[in-house]
């Protein structure tokens, strides 16, 4: 099924919610901006997150969901936001965005800087500061993304085909890996 490129008034976040990936340092930041995010994911802190958090009409915690159910939300988000606070090497939930034609705002760690680039395909900021999250949150809002070449994009660039190509070129010494 092709992706849909309408785009709702929301950003949403993805994954464990847990210390690490940052989704505290995420939602400290959406409360004190008047954008809807919607959250994915359940986790040791859900309780606690939903609890405080609970006043904010801005701040919408939907649980764990499967791929059927999470993929028409994660197409239809202005964004994406993984906010990790430790190093991910590459965070399978940045290729599905992408590949769904959604940009993605994501911390400078690990191999998330490298699947990003910034301003075609989302922006990147300092992992765990609130005030650069807030900045680019607002900056992401009001980007305007070409939605079907980022998906037309990762998808070529994230096909088994295309994976298969550059492994043989690596194999037979005609390409230099490189970052």
């Amino acid at each position: 099924k092709n992706p849909c490129f309408k785009k709702d008034d929301y950003y949403v976040f993805l994954g464990r919610l847990t210390e690490v990936k940052g989704i505290r340092t995420l939602c400290e930041a959406a409360a004190a901006l008047p954008y809807k995010l919607v959250v994915i994911g359940g986790g040791e802190l859900e309780d606690e997150l939903v609890n405080e958090y609970k006043t904010y009409d801005n701040i919408v915690f939907l649980g764990q969901k499967d791929w059927k159910e999470f993929r028409p939300i994660l197409e239809k988000a202005r964004f994406m936001v993984i906010p990790s606070e430790w190093s991910e090497n590459n965070p399978l939930t940045v290729i599905e965005a992408q590949s769904l034609g959604t940009p993605v705002l994501g911390a400078r760690i690990g191999g998330i800087p490298e699947l990003i680039e910034e301003g075609v395909t989302g922006m990147t900021f300092e992992s765990g500061n609130v005030e650069d999250l807030k900045d680019k949150i607002e900056a992401m809002t009001w980007q305007s993304f070409d939605y079907e070449a980022l998906a037309e994009s990762a998808q070529k660039r994230y096909n088994a085909e295309t994976y298969y190509e550059k492994i043989m070129e690596v194999y037979k010494g005609e390409s230099q890996i490189s970052s």
